[in-house]
């Protein structure tokens, strides 16, 4: 219960850190761009109330992505275990991306290899692959593949991997993907609050899992989930059943 309490405590504090640190940007845009209005500096026109509205949405997808990392956070207390099939979750969550992928201009691939049981809440472990398709859908350029694979690892671990002929990542960012609020230089044109990893990390590492990443510049990204199998039933004879 102390270690509840002081992870409750943790995740506030740097949530409040986070809050801070992404909406001051563009809420001061969205600020300065009502008082010009206010004050009869511009005209309100279609163009310049579009530019509000988006800032105002932005403002609102940032709210959404702190919220979801501020419960990834506190996953490892909430989980709702159970023993469920990582191959069949990982194409629910694929066939719910495939609109976005296929609108991106992608081109979709899947090797899946199953059925592999493992213990996992089904619900954060659909929200993490979802979150790495996204991340696929929002960098690979139109005409990139991304594939899906599943299989086990070993006899003790599964894998899912989500690979893509993307622009990669460069290797000074590498080391730093899955942290909070860390977006690349090469990504600065791109959408996005630079939360979405950092909450597929923190999903995993509360199923005891692992989430790496592998690429080259130039030639891709592949993402690799790693969870522990769960282990076969057995009977009063210590046979498999």
């Amino acid at each position: 219960m102390a270690d509840q309490v002081v992870r409750a405590e943790q995740t506030r504090r740097r949530l409040a850190a986070d809050v801070a640190h992404e909406l001051r940007t563009p809420l001061a845009a969205l600020q300065a761009g009502l008082e010009e209005l206010r004050d009869g500096l511009v005209a309100p026109d279609p163009g310049r109330l579009g530019g509000l509205h988006d800032q105002a949405l932005r403002l609102g997808r940032v709210v959404d992505d702190l919220a979801q990392l501020s419960a990834a956070e506190s996953a490892a207390v909430s989980l709702h275990l159970a023993d469920v099939d990582l191959a069949q979750i990982a194409i629910a969550a694929w066939r719910s991306q495939e609109p976005t992928l296929r609108a991106a201009g992608l081109t979709l691939a899947t090797d899946i290899d199953g059925p592999d049981a493992v213990r996992a809440d089904p619900d954060r472990l659909h929200q993490a692959i979802v979150n790495l398709l996204a991340n696929a859908a929002r960098y690979c350029r139109p005409g990139d593949t991304v594939t899906l694979r599943t299989g086990p690892a070993d006899e003790e671990t599964a894998q899912l991997q989500i690979a893509d002929t993307g622009p990669g990542i460069d290797p000074v960012d590498l080391p730093h993907v899955f942290e909070r609020m860390r977006r690349g230089r090469a990504s600065m044109s791109v959408t996005g609050s630079g939360i979405g990893l950092a909450v597929v990390r923190e999903l995993i590492t509360a199923h005891c899992g692992t989430v790496t990443v592998e690429s080259q510049r130039g030639h891709g990204a592949t993402f690799t989930i790693r969870l522990p199998r769960r282990p076969a039933a057995t009977s009063s004879s210590g046979s498999p059943v």
